[in-house]
């Protein structure tokens, strides 16, 4: 049997974090019907084990945009971390030029406490002013951020590198655009790097070897399914990867226009359960067909 890869945010949890009972049913219902589903997100994987086991699901886990492999029981299958030393550097350019930033590992999301309080500032600066609807979803997006399980606050990035840890994904925000490009030229110009985006206000960096796409095809292989048949479901520019993989892509209906261009079809909104709508679509139209 196949495989659905299903991305988090703005695709399996709605605005308030949590992931309705329509699409836990229907997830449970895939997996009942012989489907491994997999949770393939840029969130660290003690995150996704909270929320899945609120939700009471059991699923293999893609975390940090492709850099970590978990299996239903909690056993860690793959790692792909970035060069301690690349990432000493990369903090070193944050820092120096005035970056929100937090560093992934296996146990923490690590982040500058004075940056936390001063992006969370931010945020509340934005909320209480006249906003268009476009970015006004960015800024609670960025807020709901916050809701991750994990965080621990440092006083400076060299606590961050003090940790006898594996480091796996850096997550960089910003509003300002043209900050946020620039800090994507710099480290793109890297050749053991990956940069991807989730949403507008990010990027997140990863070693060139981490992705969901490379992560999913490892995880495909290891379970002995099939991509022909695998359906992945997202909405942001990090979900692309897995998206080229799979024979059946579905973008979310609050997916950007340039995500739904390349994928196979489009579902509802992350709001109106678009991951169930999609679910039983494919289970209907593909997996009873064959």
């Amino acid at each position: 049997m196949s495989v659905i890869a299903i991305d988090l945010d703005g695709t399996l949890l709605n605005h308030q974090n949590e992931i309705s009972k329509e699409n836990i049913r229907a997830i449970q219902y895939a997996q009942e019907n012989g489907i491994e589903v997999v949770i393939s997100t840029g969130r660290a994987y003690f995150d996704v084990k909270n929320i899945c086991e609120k939700a009471g699901l059991s699923t293999y886990v893609i975390g940090t945009n492709g850099a970590t492999i978990h299996s239903k029981d909690d056993k860690r299958i793959a790692a792909t971390t970035i060069d301690k030393n690349r990432v000493l550097s990369i903090l070193q350019w944050l820092d120096e030029n005035d970056y929100y930033f937090e560093v992934f590992t296996d146990r923490a999301i690590y982040t500058v406490k004075k940056r936390w309080d001063n992006f969370h500032n931010e945020i509340q600066s934005l909320k209480g002013t006249n906003l268009d609807e476009e970015m006004k979803e960015l800024v609670e997006d960025a807020e709901r951020q916050f809701d991750q399980f994990g965080y621990v606050l440092v006083d400076n990035y060299d606590e961050i590198l003090k940790q006898e840890e594996d480091f796996y994904n850096i997550l960089v925000c910003s509003f300002d655009k043209k900050k946020l490009k620039e800090a994507w030229g710099q480290f793109q110009s890297f050749d053991e790097l990956m940069v991807v985006s989730s949403a507008d206000h990010n990027i997140e960096i990863t070693n060139k070897n981490a992705s969901k796409g490379i992560a999913l095809e490892k995880l495909v292989s290891l379970t002995n399914r099939s991509l022909d048949q695998a359906m992945a479901i997202g909405d942001s520019n990090n979900d692309l990867s897995m998206m080229k993989k799979v024979g059946y892509s579905v973008a979310m209906g609050n997916a950007k226009d340039e995500i739904k261009e390349v994928c196979t079809t489009t579902t509802l909104k992350n709001n109106e359960n678009g991951v169930a709508h999609a679910i039983y679509q494919y289970l209907e139209n593909l997996v009873i067909q064959k």
